[in-house]
């Protein structure tokens, strides 16, 4: 069993070396995906599960609950960026994910080159 003291340095030790973690996608692609996901939730009439939403536009769907938690708290942020850029186009969220494939590529995000192939999903 470890000393109180051997403890504490070792935590200071992990304190001073610890770094934020790397995001999962670019800026621009979270962004794309918070419009889509706003887009579903002031939907009208007929729409997909907040799941089957959330599979169409790859991310989890307790990340979608959490956009929409946000939304209800306040939504005036993203009536504005509605306002600002209109509907959601696919072309922009392409485009956003090939920002983040570029930036995951470069090891600037979450999944880099650094982590296994399998853990990416590719084939072996």
């Amino acid at each position: 069993m470890p000393s109180r003291e051997s403890s504490l340095r070792n935590l200071e030790k992990a304190r001073a070396k610890w770094r934020p973690p790397r995001p999962w996608r670019s800026p621009d692609e979270s962004r794309a995906i918070r419009r889509y996901v706003f887009l579903w939730y002031t939907g009208r009439g007929q729409k997909p599960s907040g799941r089957a939403w959330a599979r169409q536009l790859g991310v989890s769907h307790t990340w979608l609950q959490k956009l929409v938690r946000k939304f209800q708290a306040d939504p005036s942020e993203m009536y504005r960026e509605a306002r600002r850029c209109g509907d959601p186009t696919y072309a922009q969220l392409t485009r956003a994910r090939e920002h983040s494939r570029q930036m995951r590529d470069r090891g600037e995000l979450f999944g880099g080159p650094r982590l296994s192939r399998r853990a990416r999903g590719e084939v072996l």
